[in-house]
């Protein structure tokens, strides 16, 4: 019941932190809150001896599950629009600057 406790303490201490230091507060809730939670999930099942001795392990893993989630975020957003179809006015007033004035 202590790890169940400590797990739930470090979701809750991670997903706070991050969402009191971000500047989208929602979606830093949902960030937290997923990558915490996924990150401790994986760790009990990966290691569920080490879980249920160690204070540290569910912090860690909520902190590393935080951090993964954030990056993938991240390069999600970033990356978002290079596979898109452009629009036709994207790049339009460059075309007209390029062809020679008519006479």
């Amino acid at each position: 019941m202590l790890d169940l406790l400590n797990a739930l303490a470090a979701v809750a201490a991670v997903t706070i932190a991050l969402t009191l230091t971000s500047l989208d507060r929602p979606v830093a809730m949902l960030l937290g809150l997923t990558g915490s939670t996924t990150g401790s999930f994986l760790a009990w099942v990966s290691a569920p001896g080490a879980w249920e001795h160690s204070l540290l392990l569910p912090w860690a893993a909520a902190v590393v599950g935080t951090v993964a989630v954030v990056a993938g975020w991240s390069a999600v957003r970033a990356y978002s629009g290079l596979f898109g179809v452009p629009s036709p006015t994207d790049g339009a007033a460059d075309d007209r600057e390029l062809v020679p004035a008519e006479r």
